[in-house]
């Protein structure tokens, strides 16, 4: 087995499209290889659940149908084959020039409107959160969520996206061009849930202060009630990257805690309720 839990074998139909492949990447769900040529990488899906097709939809629904090149089942699995971008992920160096960028991305991604936040699957996870996290004292964290919930602030227009902008995520070129990738969790949420999970998982590679500063010019306006659920969706973050450490790499719930709750709480210290 090779890491990530794909099967060491070789892939001939592939590689006689494509060339042979050199793994690049690996994730909890899929392995990435470079194809020959240079021209396209070909990301292999862990599990036949169709994530290749999905993948490749989402990229489409988020205009970046032009980096699609194909879906294939072949050699035992499922690969989306895409054009190769030649960035790497984001560093801390890389956060400001990629801002602006990165701004008109989700900007353009959330225009896409349909339906409410699923509030029932929101209240769901809170529930989970609780019950594992209960013997730490995490009070203030699960108050500045179900607080503005219970009073109806985050009952809102759902947007489509991109729900996982952690920095390895999001490359950038020599010459400062982003591309978003990994859309397999895409779906439709509270927009500033992406920026919730944009700060969680790359703005938090600077200071507290400048990746809040960050954070809050993702904002569509200033607005008390828009603070207020930037505030929640932080905290909501937060205990949900608490809970997934608890559950899925215990050893690593100490340090974890150590390096994210003053980073919550000076959220919730910045930012009124």
């Amino acid at each position: 087995m090779i890491p990530g839990g794909l099967p060491s074998h070789r892939f001939p139909v592939l590689e006689a499209r494509f060339g042979p492949l050199t793994p690049m990447d690996a994730g909890m769900q899929s392995r990435v290889y470079a194809a020959a040529g240079g021209d396209v990488v070909v990301k292999v899906y862990r599990n036949h659940q169709g994530h290749h097709r999905l993948e490749a939809g989402n990229m489409r629904r988020a205009d970046l149908g032009d980096w699609v090149v194909d879906t294939v089942e072949a050699d035992g699995v499922e690969a989306l084959i895409l054009r190769r971008f030649p960035g790497r992920p984001l560093r801390a160096a890389d956060v400001p020039i990629a801002l602006p960028r990165l701004r008109a991305i989700l900007e353009a991604l959330h225009r896409e409107r349909a339906g409410r936040v699923d509030l029932r699957r929101l209240r769901e996870r809170l529930r989970r959160f609780r019950s594992a996290l209960a013997a730490y004292p995490l009070d203030d964290l699960f108050d500045a969520v179900e607080l503005p919930l219970e009073r109806g602030l985050l009952d809102q227009p759902a947007a489509f996206c991109h729900l996982d902008l952690w920095h390895d995520n999001i490359l950038i070129a020599p010459g400062g061009d982003v591309l978003v990738i990994d859309w397999t969790k895409a779906g439709w949420d509270d927009p500033l849930r992406d920026v919730a999970l944009l700060k969680t998982g790359t703005l938090d590679l600077l200071s507290p202060d400048a990746s809040l500063d960050a954070a809050l010019t993702f904002l569509p306006d200033q607005a008390q009630e828009t603070v207020t659920r930037l505030r929640a969706y932080l905290a909501h973050t937060y205990l949900h990257d608490l809970y997934w450490f608890l559950m899925n790499e215990p050893y690593e719930f100490d340090r974890q805690q150590r390096l994210k709750l003053p980073r919550a709480r000076h959220v919730l210290a910045r930012l009124p309720g």
